[in-house]
């Protein structure tokens, strides 16, 4: 079962690329999944307002979706 974190991110990167929640997993990276460099900041944008955030800044293409779940629990703390 996916953590609540980790299904928001999944679910909010769903939502920017068009690519159904079931078919990601926590070991690809945006850059797999076919997100560019303006919709990860678009996603970066909206992971700030929901958890909030103030910066994500160590978000890239390259992260896979669980180093941006532990980034995020890193900072939530």
């Amino acid at each position: 079962m996916k953590q609540p974190i980790e299904s928001t991110v999944i679910s909010a990167i769903s939502s920017s690329i068009g690519i159904p929640e079931n078919a990601i997993s926590s070991d690809q990276s945006l850059e797999e999944l076919g997100m560019t460099s303006i919709l990860a900041v678009q996603l970066s944008s909206k992971l700030q307002q929901q958890f909030g955030i103030a910066d994500m800044d160590g978000m890239s293409t390259s992260n896979t979706i669980g180093e941006i779940v532990d980034y995020i629990e890193g900072k939530a703390k």
